[in-house]
């Protein structure tokens, strides 16, 4: 009797503890938006294990031969599930990959997981614009904000007696904080202040904002056989892709790797490319015309996108046709000038010369006529004696 009860004791238990396993709570993981993130499952597993999302989709799966990432987004590693360890990673997570997820065994559930994801508020900026990163709670105590990733990396703070710019570029206002305003006023933004910044009262979190630069825009027109220089603008890891426009699409997609001073660049761009620290890209052709962005390796943010346009003529149609214009009219001006002043020269010339000779007759005139008068006059005043 004493053996039943005991017997029927050990089946009481493990009927619990199945109930137990297959009932119990998920595990609850939060990462913050664009973050990576680790869903448990360890349980040494000779056969197929497979992440389910809630909806049943598989997401990642492995068995003794090797691992895969069925959907995008969710990886598993061969090296790690040969020792047990069926941990499924996501290495950024979004707001679309918030679910509960489930670790199977051969279709025995291991573990189930609960991934929560923090949607980050974003605000942008332009290059050297003005940006408000708000955040509100009436705090008696020290306002801080601070660059999440680094907590010691303080921009600014406000107490119960002044405000303070810790750096430059930043401010909070002391008026406002005593009103339970601590917004973050960014002033000239610039691309070192891009990332996640975080608002705390008295070292509670109270809200997290993501800052971020519009991409610049810039239209370049370069003649064929010039070079294309590109500004990278930030000394963070930076992608160069090409979107083709020319003719035979040449080399469309990421053309090149730029992580401080190393670049990595495809075949049809390695002895093309010079780095100083601005990217040039040598012998342009019309191929090459395109759209030209430079890529933020990490956050996939957008820096700068060139439009490019490759021509084979010196000169745009129009600007030769204003310029054999202004050459024309030039060379009519200043031959009818030439000739202008040749012509004048020849009448100046003569009017001279005529007057040089007209003033000597004019003279010589008046001296013969002043004789003869003198002759009349004499013969006037000399009388004959029969006269007399």
């Amino acid at each position: 009797m004493q053996s039943w009860s005991s017997a029927f004791c050990v089946l009481i238990l493990l009927i619990t503890t199945l109930t137990t396993v297959s009932g119990a709570a998920p595990t609850e993981i939060k990462v913050k938006l664009n973050d990576s993130a680790t869903l448990p499952c360890n349980d040494r597993c000779s056969g197929l294990v497979t992440w389910f999302q809630k909806s049943g989709i598989v997401v990642a799966q492995c068995n003794q031969t090797s691992c895969l990432s069925v959907k995008d987004g969710f990886e598993m590693f061969y090296d790690q599930y040969l020792k047990g360890n069926n941990s499924l990673i996501i290495p950024e997570a979004d707001t679309s990959k918030i679910s509960e997820y489930t670790c199977q065994c051969d279709l025995k559930t291991i573990s189930a997981v609960q991934l929560h994801v923090d949607a980050v508020p974003s605000v942008k900026a332009d290059l050297h614009g003005n940006a408000t990163l708000y955040c509100s709670v009436d705090c008696s105590g020290l306002a801080t904000w601070f660059r999440t990733r680094y907590p010691s990396d303080v921009v600014a703070q406000c107490d119960q007696t002044s405000c303070q710019s810790v750096k430059a570029g930043y401010q909070m206002i002391y008026a406002q904080y005593l009103k339970g305003n601590l917004s973050l006023y960014i002033t000239d933004a610039d691309f070192s202040m891009r990332g996640l910044y975080t608002c705390e009262c008295d070292g509670t979190v109270i809200r997290d904002v993501e800052f971020s630069i519009n991409a610049l825009n810039s239209t370049l027109q370069i003649k064929s056989g010039e070079s294309l220089v590109l500004d990278l603008e930030i000394p963070d890891p930076v992608e160069v892709l090409h979107d083709s426009t020319g003719a035979d699409g040449f080399s469309s997609g990421q053309i090149c790797t730029v992580n401080g001073r190393s670049v990595q660049c495809s075949d049809d761009y390695k002895q093309r490319v010079l780095f100083s620290p601005a990217l040039e890209v040598k012998g342009m052709n019309l191929s090459h015309s395109g759209v030209y962005t430079i890529r933020d390796a990490r956050t996939k943010e957008d820096i700068h996108v060139y439009t490019v346009t490759v021509r084979d003529d010196p000169d745009p149609p129009g600007e030769q046709k204003i310029v054999s214009s202004v050459l024309k009219l030039a060379g009519i001006v200043v031959g009818t000038a030439v000739i202008t002043i040749v012509i004048w020269s020849v009448i100046v010339g003569i009017c001279m010369k005529k007057t040089r000779l007209c003033g000597g007759c004019f003279k010589i005139d008046n001296v013969a006529g002043n004789e003869e008068d003198n002759q009349d006059a004499e013969k006037e005043n000399i009388l004959t004696p029969y006269q007399q």
